[in-house]
């Protein structure tokens, strides 16, 4: 318990330390062992010796399968330590031999543990419909890395995305708009969208109204005719800037601007 109180990079740097200080030889092989089956991680940092054993490679697959990328080649071609790579973490797939990418039951195991994992199969096993859908089941989106025929097989897709209707976004443009698989991924009619019900955009904003040009006397003026207009018996005072009428609404003084 004291262990995993520890930040994990002071956890790193002590196994670094312990596992580092060992021998090339046999003789170690009980104490790397023991820290390889707890941190199989640490089969990185491992003396080459235990690095091309074969049982030591596979207590630390079953903790750390990425961890396949730092094994021996010769690890790396084993069988029973690529199956427990791909068994931990199917993304480890992507550190297997080629021929192990090809073995039907080898994809099978990884991409059940990580649907994404479909991406590193072989192309004869993107096109296989139940590795496929094994993949599907574990993350839709494994639909994006099978065979493009796939994509538009209509009686896989009608079987595969009643359980993975997330994957619809990644079927072919040519059917993914096809009433039955609509209806299978989400659950109703497809039906398209008309124009009117279509959100329309909103209308822009009317530009501001110019300020006014006149000048200070033109405004004084037209206020001073305002409030005249407004009185019943001044019937002189409601045009005053008509020919022929006085102009009484002369203001005396105007500030200068």
């Amino acid at each position: 318990m004291a262990a995993l109180e520890e930040p994990d990079q002071r956890i790193i740097e002590r196994i670094f330390e312990r596992i580092s200080c060992y021998r090339n030889d046999n003789r170690d092989k009980e104490e790397v062992l023991s820290i390889i089956t707890k941190y199989g991680w640490a089969i990185r940092y491992a003396p080459p010796l235990f690095r091309n054993s074969e049982e030591v490679c596979v207590a630390a697959m079953k903790t750390y399968g990425l961890g396949l990328e730092f094994l021996s080649p010769a690890m790396r071609d084993n069988e029973k330590v690529v199956k427990a790579a791909v068994s931990h973490c199917g993304m480890a797939l992507i550190f297997a031999p080629a021929e192990f990418r090809n073995r039907r039951d080898i994809v099978k195991q990884a991409v059940q543990n990580a649907g994404l994992a479909l991406e590193f199969a072989h192309p004869d096993l993107r096109k296989d419909q139940s590795i496929v859908y094994y993949a599907m089941q574990k993350d839709a989106r494994a639909l994006q890395c099978a065979d493009e025929s796939l994509k538009s097989n209509r009686t896989f897709l009608l079987k595969a995305l009643a359980n993975c209707p997330q994957a619809l976004d990644f079927v072919d443009i040519s059917v993914r708009f096809d009433p039955e698989l609509v209806k299978i991924a989400l659950g109703q009619e497809y039906r398209p969208v008309s124009p009117k019900e279509r959100p329309s955009s909103p209308k822009p904003a009317a530009p501001p109204k110019p300020r006014s040009r006149r000048s200070r006397r033109a405004l004084l003026l037209d206020e001073r005719r305002r409030r005249l207009s407004r009185s019943p018996d001044t019937k002189s005072a409601r045009d005053p800037l008509k020919p022929g009428v006085e102009n009484s609404l002369e203001p005396t003084s105007i500030p200068e601007q």
